[in-house]
């Protein structure tokens, strides 16, 4: 069954960041984000997004400052089998240069907000990156796998690739791996301590706690995996070497002479071991009187391997 939008991770992980998006100084750190990732426009802003939760949450931040709602032009495409795609729209003037003010801008130019950013508080840059992360980042499920990326459209300014790499770096020491792929260019995390400290950035705390928590669950699954193939590897070695031992008593057993030919400490052994087949050396090494040494009890095993080959060969010979 398919996994809907509203149950995937990525959708939990915008929907926190979201709600951390309070009070006004975050709030306009995250619209200056958001604005970032607009579509290009030299008449009017234009946010165009297939999240329902960043498509709420961009109109509310703008009603803080345009609270007219018909000044707000919004169209919905809707595209079979894929999510609805929404395009709001700022035209008046007026209401662009109110969010310039409100933001401390002059312009809308890329170098600009970038700028703007850069002269954030630390308490305020996550929710610059908040609106950054909800316009173009994706994070997979760490349940799959551990990664979480920014896709910025390829024809965006290189600046705006460079940029945002750089503040994460210099405000938290985050460093980014880079790659384009198709018309986008990528920035992305596949370390889960990077993944768990982007989405705490961001405020999406749970979901951060959700990496953390599942990294040590797969870590507590592969340390199970290897000691159970540690195990089952042992006890497949141990089998092969109790059969050798088998065979080679029987061998014994079977010529004129039978056990009594050995010794008192070599046919201990093999009755032992006749007795008790599926032991390992340590547990049978108890059963003797008085009791072995596994090593011990290993080089009684080795002496009668060594009879019943000589028996093998005199009988070939």
């Amino acid at each position: 069954m398919k996994v809907k939008s509203t149950e995937s991770f990525v959708y939990k992980v915008k929907s926190e960041a979201a709600e951390s998006v309070t009070g006004r100084k975050k709030s306009d750190a995250c619209l200056l984000g958001m604005l970032l990732l607009r579509e290009n426009s030299s008449e009017e802003i234009v946010y165009k997004t297939d999240s329902e939760i960043s498509r709420d949450l961009f109109i509310r931040l703008v009603r803080h400052v345009i609270p007219k709602e018909s000044n707000l032009g919004e169209e919905i495409f809707r595209h079979r089998g894929r999510l609805p795609e929404y395009r709001i729209s700022i035209s008046e003037n007026s209401d662009i240069v109110a969010i310039l003010n409100r933001l401390d801008i002059s312009g809308l130019d890329c170098n600009e907000l970038l700028s703007r950013a850069d002269k954030l508080f630390d308490s305020n840059f996550g929710s610059f990156m908040t609106g950054v992360f909800l316009s173009c980042g994706r994070v997979t499920d760490p349940h799959r796998e551990y990664h979480l990326e920014i896709a910025i459209p390829k024809s965006a300014p290189d600046s705006l690739y460079s940029g945002i790499s750089e503040l994460l770096e210099k405000h938290i020491g985050l460093v980014a791996k880079r790659i384009i792929r198709g018309e986008q260019k990528i920035l992305y995390f596949k370390d889960s301590e990077n993944i768990e400290d982007m989405l705490t950035l961001i405020g999406a705390t749970s979901a951060s706690l959700e990496v953390m928590n599942t990294k040590v669950y797969k870590d507590i699954i592969n340390r199970v995996n290897r000691a159970t193939n540690c195990d089952t590897a042992n006890l497949e070695r141990q089998n092969i070497s109790a059969r050798k031992q088998l065979e080679a008593i029987k061998v014994i057993e079977n010529s004129p002479d039978g056990l009594s030919q050995l010794s008192d400490e070599l046919r201990e052994a093999a009755l032992l071991r006749l007795k008790y087949p599926e032991y390992a050396l340590s547990d049978l090494a108890a059963e003797f009187n008085p009791p072995l040494s596994r090593s011990g009890v290993n080089h009684r095993f080795k002496r009668l391997i060594e009879i019943a080959d000589n028996i093998v060969k005199s009988k070939e010979g």
